[in-house]
Formats: structure tokens, sequence, C-alpha cells
């Protein structure tokens, strides 16, 4: 069974710009076809409710927050069905934009819909004087890798998605032998070396959707009375060389309704020696804090910080590649 929507132009095959007006209901029933079963809770709340979509006034839709987030992109119209979609997100950095979104009806697959659906997105953004394009694609998914290597996008590097639940967490044991580094809270005045350890120890490339933004660590009375008001927390811990240059950090970001988000840096020349003390300090804070779930995601390659989160019992979820087009 074919889920899609009727398109008012049954006579064009082919790409075409979405149009918000009629496309969004069936376009919503395609990606919960394509990717209903991997959906994460905030997938499955966007999706939530569409089984009335192609009954709902065009009007309803153009204030919807999720038509927002799909306008701009392209379908694959066939025999008057909305059988492909490709969705374009614009960023807070001039010429950088997002891909999301890419489906294909299984029905329709190995006919290079969604490779032409990717060059109608290269020429729109270039339409638009952009230079980049960024993505992410499931890491197992070696068919979506390999097109999008042919279309020459590079990965940058994959990111795993961890979560647990904060009363199953299980505490780390240090190691007796060896002194364990003295971890304090951050400064006030060091926001600036935090957010220099931040891009030393992850491409900035691997934040997603946005781009780390260099006051990321910042604080200040009136933060603290806005994160106060939303019920908002931010903690953030480091570790200091003997050169007191800040080499190690992991901070912990709080608020109402969702979930506690965690977060272990450690420059590159200190690698292998401050995961673990990190970590134990990450969980014994929030063994203090509210019982909800944590997240925490972190590159897919460090065996090491694998190997601590699954000893403290966070559960991998899923592993997405980064892959970006550098356009002339």
């Amino acid at each position: 069974m074919i889920v899609t929507a009727p398109s008012t132009d049954q006579s064009k095959n082919g790409p075409r710009p979405i149009n918000i007006n009629t496309d969004i209901p069936g376009i919503l029933k395609l990606l919960e076809l394509v990717f209903g079963a991997s959906l994460d809770a905030e997938g499955q709340q966007m999706f939530a409710g569409t089984s009335n979509a192609l009954q709902s006034p065009a009007i309803l839709w153009r204030l919807s927050p999720a038509a927002a987030k799909l306008s701009l992109g392209f379908v694959w119209e066939e025999d008057g069905r909305i059988v492909g979609n490709v969705t374009v997100l614009t960023s807070d950095t001039p010429g950088r934009f997002l891909v999301v979104n890419v489906a294909v009806h299984p029905d329709y697959r190995r006919r290079s819909i969604a490779r032409l659906l990717m060059k109608q997105v290269e020429n729109l953004v270039r339409q638009r004087q952009g230079n980049q394009i960024l993505l992410q694609v499931v890491k197992q998914n070696s068919a979506a890798v390999a097109l999008y290597n042919s279309l020459d996008y590079t990965t940058i590097g994959s990111m795993t998605h961890w979560t647990a639940s904060v009363t199953r967490l299980r505490r780390l044991e240090l190691n007796l032998e060896s002194p364990s580094p003295h971890i304090r809270e951050l400064k006030r005045s060091e926001w600036r070396s935090a957010f220099a350890l931040e891009r030393d120890a992850l491409h900035p490339d691997l934040n997603w959707p946005e781009l780390p933004k260099p006051d990321m660590f910042k604080s200040g009375l009136w933060s603290k009375m806005v994160n106060f008001i939303n019920g908002r927390q931010s903690e953030t811990w480091v570790v200091t060389s003997n050169k007191s240059q800040l080499i190690g950090l992991a901070s912990l970001n709080s608020e109402w309704g969702s979930s506690h988000q965690a977060a272990v840096r450690v420059h590159p020349t200190w690698t292998g020696r401050l995961e673990r003390p990190l970590l134990a300090k990450l969980i014994r804070r929030l063994q203090q804090q509210s019982r909800r779930n944590v997240q925490l995601d972190h590159p897919d390659d460090d065996e090491l910080m694998n190997a601590l989160l699954q000893e403290a019992n966070f559960q991998p979820r899923r592993t997405l590649t980064h892959m970006r087009l550098d356009l002339d």
C-alpha cells in the first residue's frame, strides 16, 4: 500500500519545489512511513495526529511548526503521488545549509530519485549564495553513505547518541594507584578558554544543527536570572594543566520537562587520562538531580569513552555520520 497525497497536477512527474498549501500532509505521511520505526520521541511527537492531515485546511499547516520545518525543499511526484522528499534548513551561519528528511517510498527506490533530489538541493543552495551543505546519515546505511560520497560529500565524523535513566546510572570507580586530577567549577572569566577547548576536542561540524557559539560557556547574573525563570540550570567543571591551561571539561544542562544534557571534552594531548574522572564527576552530580533521563552525544570512534559509558550503564541509541559538501 502506498501512503501518499494526491497532487493537484497529475500530468507532471519528477522533482518540484514543495508547495506548502498542498504537500505538507503527504510529506508527513511519507516520512512516517520511511522513518517511523526509527523515530525518537521528538520525531514521534511531530508526526502525532497526522492521520487526519489530508482533511486539514491549508491555513492550519501554514501555522504549524512542522510545516515551517518542511516548507523549503523538494518533492518527487510520480503519477500524481508524492514518493520522494528532501528538506532544506537554513542555519545561523551565513552560507551554511542543512539537509534533512531525505526519503523515497520503498516502491520507487533504485531509480536515482534521491540523487536527483539532492542535485536540486545543490542548485537551490547555489542560487542562495550558499557555500556549504551538511547532513546526517545513519552510519550503518551504507547505500546512503555511498550516494553522498558519489555526490562529493566528505565525512566529518560520526556521533553516537547515548541515553540512560538517572536512577540506573552506575558510579565509576577511580584508579587509586594514580592521583586523580583536581576537578573544579569553571570560573566566570574562563568562558573563552572553555570554548577553545570545545573547539580543540570536537570538530565544529559534529555539533548539530548549529555550530557551537563562542559564548556557550559565558555566564553572568542576567543569564542566571533568565535560566532560573525558565527552569534551566547549567554547570561546567574543568581540569587544568600545571600551566593553568584548560585540558578537560564536563558540562551538564538541565531544563524542566526535558532530559539532562551532558558532555565530556578532553584536549587531544590528554586523551586517555581525564575521561574516567570527568564522567565520574558527572554521574555523581546527576545522582543528586531530579530523576529524569540523561542524554550524551560523543564521537563513536572514542573507544575509551564508549567503554566508560557502557560501564556506567548508558545505552547507545543511534550513530549518525556527519557529511559536508563544500561548494565552489
